[in-house]
């Protein structure tokens, strides 16, 4: 496992470890161990308790992970039902700007003969 992955394990362990028992009762013990067996061991986590979570200087990777938890082990299938719609949207945005942008090269390609 590479360093960052290793150090985003380490803040997201700091991180849970601040959690309610009702929240670290949702997420099952072998993912729970996993972290803890592969967080990096001299990674010194950063966070400002005066800050909520979302506005914390955190790695893109522990990001993704608590984002994983959340879907995985928190969230209700209602919210879920709502990211999965908002994940649709953004892939179909993001899909539609990748479109428009191959067409303008092909395009501009095309202008250049």
């Amino acid at each position: 496992m590479n360093i960052q992955y290793q150090n985003a394990l380490t803040e997201v362990s700091t991180i849970l470890s601040l959690a309610s028992k009702d929240v670290i009762h949702k997420i099952p013990h072998s993912f729970l161990s996993f972290i803890e067996e592969n967080r990096s061991k001299k990674y010194t986590v950063h966070l400002d308790m005066q800050l909520p979570l979302i506005k914390q200087n955190l790695l893109p990777e522990t990001k993704s992970i608590l984002s994983l938890i959340y879907r995985s082990y928190l969230c209700n299938a209602e919210m879920l039902r709502r990211l999965e719609i908002e994940d649709m949207i953004k892939s179909y945005k993001m899909n539609k700007a990748l479109d428009i942008h191959q067409i303008f090269h092909e395009n501009f390609k095309k202008f250049l003969k």
